[in-house]
C-alpha cells in the first residue's frame, strides 16, 4: 500500500509515566489509512525552520481501530519528543504513512515469539492482537522494561492470556535506569537457543539500540532462517 499524507487531530493523551505517553489521533473526516499491524507513520512536526522535522512512530493500534495510537518517550534534548510533549487534546498533526515491513497480516503456522523492549512493545501489542484475531496457533510475548511502572499495556496483555490460552506473556524488568535490557537478552537466548534444537519459530523483535542487532545475529547463528526473524530497531 502506498504511503500518503494525512491530517489528524490529537483526541486524547494517556500518561503512562512522567516520560512516556500515548497519543491518540483521529484522522480528518472522511479519511482512512489502511495499514498492517506493526507498521509506522512519519510525523511532520513544525519544529524550527522549514522543512518540518520528520519523526517515525510505530502504531500501537489495530488496523480496525477508530483512533491511531502511538507511544512517545521523552528523549533528553530530543526536539521531536519535546514538541509532542507540549501538545494537548485538539492539537493538529500531519503525517505520512504507512511504512515498514515489521508487520503481520496472517499469522504463520509456526510459534510466534514477540519481543518488545520499552516502547518497542507498541507494534508488538498490535501484532499480538492481530495474530490472535486471525487464529494464531501459539504466541509468546516477552516484554522488557527498566521498571515495573514502565510495562506499557501490562493489564491488557495479562488479560489477553486469560481469554486466549494460546498466548503467554512474560515481563522482564531489568532494574537499570537506561540502555539495553540484559535480562531480556539472556532470557531470549536461554529459551530459544540453548533450551532446545527447535528452529521453526518465527520472531518479531522491537527495541531501542543494539539489542535488536545482537538478538537477530544470535538467532540466525543458532540456525533460525533469516526470513523467520523480523525486527525494528529504533
Amino acid at each position: 500500500m502506498p504511503a500518503e499524507r494525512y491530517d489528524a487531530t490529537l483526541e486524547r493523551v494517556h500518561h503512562w509515566t512522567p516520560s512516556t505517553r500515548s497519543l491518540f489521533l483521529r484522522l480528518a473526516a472522511g479519511s482512512r489509512m489502511p495499514f498492517h499491524a506493526g507498521q509506522f507513520i512519519s510525523l511532520q512536526l513544525p519544529v524550527g525552520d522549514s522543512p518540518p522535522l520528520v519523526r517515525p512512530y510505530s502504531l500501537a493500534s489495530d488496523p480496525e481501530a477508530e483512533l491511531l495510537e502511538i507511544c512517545v518517550d521523552h528523549v533528553p534534548s530530543g526536539l521531536g519528543s519535546a514538541h509532542l510533549f507540549t501538545l494537548a487534546a485538539g492539537a493538529q498533526l500531519s503525517f505520512k504513512g504507512p511504512f515498514g515491513t515489521f508487520l503481520v497480516d496472517e499469522p504463520p503456522a509456526a510459534i510466534m515469539v514477540l519481543v518488545g523492549d520499552g516502547t518497542g512493545i507498541a507494534p508488538v501489542r498490535a501484532i499480538a492482537r492481530r495474530a490472535l484475531a486471525r487464529g494464531a496457533r501459539r504466541l509468546e510475548v516477552l516484554q522488557g522494561a527498566h521498571a515495573e511502572a514502565e510495562l506499557l499495556f501490562r493489564d491488557e496483555l495479562l488479560g489477553l492470556t486469560k481469554t486466549h490460552p494460546q498466548l503467554s506473556w512474560q515481563p522482564v524488568v531489568s532494574g537499570t535506569g537506561a540502555g539495553d535490557n540484559p535480562e531480556l537478552e539472556r532470557l531470549v537466548l536461554a529459551r530459544y537457543v540453548d533450551a532446545d534444537t527447535d528452529r521453526t519459530r518465527h520472531f518479531w523483535i522491537c527495541a531501542v539500540g543494539d539489542l535488536v542487532r545482537r538478538l537477530r545475529e544470535a538467532l540466525r547463528a543458532a540456525g533460525y532462517e533469516r526470513r523467520a526473524i523480523r525486527y525494528e530497531q529504533w
